[in-house]
């Protein structure tokens, strides 16, 4: 089955592609705020939470956009904003007169002035090229546990959607038919039986998954979560919280932690490295200029520059903020280039690395 389903407020899209999800809207946010000041001040607040809301979705790093610093950004996100809309809304917003009418503040923010400040501050700069995460999710309700997917929908579960999803990590939920139930049993997910969730997890094609589990026993609220990463690596996480939702929560910011120390890198003129990538089956001028164009949209990439072309061959001197690693984990959620071996003469592997063109991203 080469499908994968996108769970977003309960709605179900099949895509055709495995790799990575380019991520749209990291740079704008949409506030609601009740009628109960000046427009002015309304404004004013509104570009303050909108600010948060992107700051924490281009870093990945939630736990990071407080305090000072987000005092800070906050005084500055007027300068900031490129543009804003107001609109009212049909329905009425709680405040502490009551109900009363509400709008619906859009902002968008320069992308320079988001990223300077997040680098000068020394926190990473995440692309939006991001890796598609499948969740099984399992929830226990006084001894009895059942999972979510699409074709079994839970409030849980379109609580976990939409709180990724601001977080600006894409989302995945199991079909959950019948094939899904032979592969897979409740206990597998909660037990996280990587192998057994690994295996009912191919037929997705993400580029990750994760395994969710909430219990709820005698008003006892308790979660774990489990992260299968594409090098075959894991991790675990224990969540804590008063209701499912804030496990919920806690889940979603450590998925976006996880990735964002992976694919994402500070950028400043101390973090700077190269390395040369060799690039076999480049057999035109216009695939070539793919390839560059390539490298030069992944996020920790700051210069590409064409070194050498050698028959079907093309060398390119990468220059990237962070370790060489973060480079490798990037290229790795598209299709368009293969790791390919190295030729024998070209003992110095930290030097340059090599890849097979595929034709497909």
């Amino acid at each position: 089955m080469n499908s994968r389903i996108f769970l977003l407020l309960i709605s179900v899209f099949f895509i055709s592609s495995a790799n990575a999800v380019s991520v749209q809207g990291l740079y704008r946010a949409e506030i609601n705020l009740p009628v109960t000041q000046s427009e002015t001040q309304m404004l004013n607040e509104a570009f303050g939470l909108a600010v948060e809301d992107v700051l924490i979705k281009v870093s990945g790093d939630k736990n990071a956009i407080t305090g000072n610093l987000l005092a800070q950004a906050k005084k500055k996100a007027s300068t900031w904003v490129a543009q804003h809309s107001v609109a009212s809304l049909n329905e009425l917003l709680p405040s502490d007169n009551g109900l009363v009418p509400g709008k619906e503040v859009k902002v968008i923010f320069y992308q320079e002035s988001i990223d300077g400040f997040l680098s000068q501050n020394g926190l990473p700069v995440w692309g939006d090229n991001r890796p598609s995460v499948l969740i099984w999710l399992v929830s226990e309700s006084n001894g009895i546990r059942t999972l979510s997917g699409s074709k079994e929908p839970s409030e849980t579960l379109n609580e976990f959607a939409q709180v990724a999803n601001r977080l600006g990590v894409p989302i995945y939920a199991p079909l959950l038919d019948d094939v899904d139930k032979k592969s897979i049993a409740v206990s597998d997910v909660w037990g996280f039986f990587e192998d057994s969730i690994a295996n009912a997890s191919k037929r997705y094609q993400t580029d990750s998954v994760a395994a969710l589990k909430i219990s709820n026993y005698a008003g006892h609220i308790g979660g774990s979560l489990l992260v299968l990463l594409k090098n075959g690596e894991s991790e675990r996480f224990s969540l804590n919280g008063e209701t499912p939702n804030d496990i919920v929560s806690e889940a979603s910011i450590a998925l976006a932690k996880t990735f964002s120390s992976r694919y994402a890198s500070v950028r400043n003129r101390l973090s700077a490295s190269k390395i040369n990538v060799r690039v076999a089956g480049v057999i035109s001028y216009s695939i070539m200029n793919k390839v560059q164009s390539y490298l030069e949209s992944i996020s920790v990439v700051r210069d590409v520059i064409l070194v050498q072309v050698d028959g079907e061959k093309v060398e390119f001197s990468v220059e990237i903020d962070g370790d060489k690693q973060k480079l490798f984990n990037s290229i790795s959620l598209s299709r368009l280039l293969i790791n390919a071996p190295l030729n024998a003469l070209d003992t110095d592997a930290n030097r340059v690395v090599s890849y097979q063109y595929s034709g497909v991203k």
